[in-house]
């Protein structure tokens, strides 16, 4: 692919009114806004932080425990690209094997072991670590790893923070400079059923990846390798959020072969299949086609603001949903009740269970007092009490379990 013209990439037009821009607007404006960089610029800013990776990497090769983590680091970068017969995978672009670029690795930090644990710093030593820093930036190695590495050992060695706070800075410079290329690129997937913004933040990760292992001594553009990783990370988010909502296997086969069945259809025939056609190709029951027809054909965010009914301005969906999780502790309540008063009833009188029953509100629509009780069964209110208190007393006494 050939190096993308960043000055091609358009963004949106001015917004003239600022209360009624979404923060879409708003984002892309931001990116208008910012320069891009040169090919000087760039191969500029790659020197710098190439420059500080060296000092990095020079660093983590003064400590026992960093050349340790940077072996583990190397080892398992090379495995990813062995067969199971040692041989290098396809997706291997170097002329000699892993496995040989392992052992020269392997070779170099033992040295440097040795030579640290002798505290002896000579020409050869520095001449070492140069080799290996040259092997570790000749690799498509992750970056943050060795960063990481780093943070470890900052504090036996601080003078590798400056390096870091420089990397940093030139890490941030390149992605800034290059957002408006994940803007372009997520603009091409906008119809694949996820939101722009979605795309966006999932094209971002995707530029982080490519800051972390792009290869400046190479020659080539970022936004080359960049555009690359911005779009498979894209291709994997669709393929894993395309349907926000699990369906089961037999309703997505479904889904399928009624999707197929109409495009076939609307080649031939030029127009859409009615439901009764439909339904004879693809054998799936009319009713069956006019439920699945009934669902969203986007899923609705409970976060979506609508209208309220009393014209007091707008809630979100999730608000306007009844929660039922009340109701469900009320109603497992009232089970464990009745349950109760089943199980030790025999203990009871009728009209002592009764009392009990409309007291705790028990197959009642709600607890009821003394008076309501004593009109019911047509007795005076201290009568009641009086069962009340005599029922009570059988609950507390009663030996046996209760449940």
């Amino acid at each position: 692919m050939d190096d993308l013209d960043f000055d091609k990439l358009q963004i949106n037009p001015a917004i003239n009114n600022i209360s009624e821009a979404t923060s879409l607007d708003i984002y892309s404006q931001q990116l208008s806004r910012i320069d891009l960089l040169t090919a000087e610029e760039e191969r500029a800013l790659g020197k710098k932080i190439g420059m500080e990776m060296s000092a990095i990497i020079k660093g983590i090769c003064s400590s026992a425990y960093g050349l340790d983590e940077l072996a583990t680091v190397i080892e398992k970068y090379l495995q990813n690209y062995q067969g199971s017969d040692g041989s290098a995978t396809k997706r291997w672009s170097y002329d000699v094997e892993p496995a040989y670029l392992g052992n020269v690795a392997a070779t170099l930090i033992d040295t440097l072991s040795v030579m640290h644990f002798l505290h002896e710093d000579s020409a050869e030593k520095r001449g070492i670590e140069s080799n290996l820093i040259s092997l570790l930036q000749s690799l498509s190695l992750g970056r943050q790893q060795l960063i990481e590495i780093a943070e470890k050992i900052i504090g036996d060695y601080p003078h590798l923070r400056s390096h870091l706070n420089r990397y940093y800075h030139y890490r941030s410079e390149l992605i800034e400079k290059n957002l408006r290329l994940v803007y372009s690129v997520a603009s091409r997937f906008r119809v694949r059923g996820i939101h722009y913004e979605d795309l966006i933040q999932e094209g971002n990760v995707g530029l982080l990846k490519a800051a972390d292992r792009f290869n400046f001594g190479k020659g080539f553009r970022f936004s080359t390798y960049g555009y690359w990783c911005i779009q498979n990370v894209l291709k994997t988010a669709l393929q894993k959020k395309y349907h926000t909502i699990s369906r089961p296997s037999y309703l997505q086969e479904k889904l399928s072969i009624i999707k197929s069945t109409r495009t076939r259809y609307l080649n031939e025939n030029g127009k859409q299949p009615g439901i009764d056609e439909l339904s004879k190709l693809t054998g799936i029951p009319v009713a069956t086609l006019e439920k699945i027809d009934s669902f969203p054909a986007q899923p609705v965010s409970l976060n979506q603001t609508i209208d309220n009914d009393e014209g007091s301005g707008t809630l979100s969906l999730e608000a306007q949903l009844s929660d039922e999780s009340v109701y469900t502790e009320s109603l497992t309540e009232q089970q464990l009740k009745r349950r109760l008063l089943d199980r030790i009833c025999r203990r009871l009188s009728e009209r002592e269970y009764l009392v009990l029953k409309m007291r705790f509100g028990i197959d009642c629509r709600t607890e009821h007092t003394l008076e309501e009780i004593s009109h019911q069964l047509n007795v005076s209110v201290e009568r009641v009490r009086q069962l009340q208190k005599n029922a009570l007393n059988k609950l507390q006494n009663n030996d046996g379990p209760m449940i």
